[in-house]
């Protein structure tokens, strides 16, 4: 009798094991998708204003996640609104500083300040959630700093308000993180992911219009780009991730999404045409270890 509770709960622990390893490759996907996020602002930003942007890309994000995924949204609780507001303003406040610090600094310097959240969610997470990281966290972290160090930093880095609101944008994240992990618990992951981006679109149109004139971009790479960032880097990158922290810890999340360097790294050398150094090569391996 031990001997077959001890074989179910072998089995039991292989069969979450598979599902863990499951989420960790779709938050690897949306890492990669993650990743092409600054080189596809930088394009946006050449023909449009930083809150046109935000609210078009949410807008089409919300309008594509509503159609494919409303069997899995409804029905919706009362909760889940007033969740999905707190999430709303929260992710809106990330991307108005990405967006406006992207524009104001180098997609490398913006991609390694915004990872930064790598090293702040498990100490956010041990505060808040009283949940002590491990050891071999803190060693791991360790080397995943390095790497987005030597990845994305030079020797002349100096601070401009373009990286000071991408830092403060993976501070604002660190807790958008923390907060989902939160809620996700006993809600539907999938309705508070695809009533966020209506939140956030709503928010951003009614910051942008006693700011900016509504204007439709004409450019064809405007909207090439603008389709790329809603579909792929938003409505299906954030629904994974708020997806996967039902079932992952949010430093297993922030752990992965330090990867976001070296895809960004990727993009900018085959779009914008820019190169990795040896150095930058050898903190890519880095992350790649940690």
């Amino acid at each position: 009798m031990d001997r077959c509770l001890s074989n179910l709960k072998k089995f039991k622990r292989g069969v979450r094991m598979q599902v863990n390893h499951k989420y960790n490759i779709y938050m690897f996907i949306a890492t990669v998708f993650f990743g092409m996020t600054y080189v596809l602002t930088k394009i946006c930003l050449n023909y449009s204003t930083e809150l046109h942007i935000i609210s078009f890309r949410f807008l089409i994000a919300f309008v594509i996640s509503l159609i494919f995924l409303q069997r899995k949204i409804f029905p919706i609780k009362i909760k889940e609104i007033l969740y999905s507001l707190i999430l709303s303003v929260l992710l809106f406040m990330v991307f108005i500083t990405m967006t406006i610090g992207v524009k104001y600094t180098t997609a490398t310097n913006a991609s390694f300040l915004i990872s930064l959240s790598v090293i702040f969610i498990p100490f956010f997470s041990w505060i808040f959630n009283k949940e002590k990281p491990k050891k071999s966290i803190f060693i791991v972290l360790i080397i995943a700093l390095i790497g987005i160090m030597l990845l994305t930093l030079d020797k002349n880095l100096e601070f401009h308000i373009g990286d000071i609101l991408c830092l403060i944008c993976s501070l604002l994240f660190s807790f958008h993180v923390l907060i989902t992990e939160r809620f996700v618990k006993n809600n539907n992951p999938i309705t508070l992911g695809v009533l966020q981006f209506g939140g956030v679109a709503i928010l951003s149109f009614l910051v942008q219009y006693p700011i900016e004139k509504f204007t439709l971009p004409k450019n064809e790479k405007f909207w090439i780009s603008l389709m790329i960032l809603s579909v792929f880097c938003t409505a299906l990158a954030y629904i994974i991730q708020t997806v996967s922290q039902k079932k992952l810890s949010s430093t297993l999340i922030g752990l992965i999404l330090s990867l976001e360097p070296i895809f960004s790294g990727i993009f900018g050398y085959f779009i914008l045409n820019e190169y990795l150094s040896l150095q930058q090569y050898i903190g890519a391996l880095l992350l790649l270890i940690s």
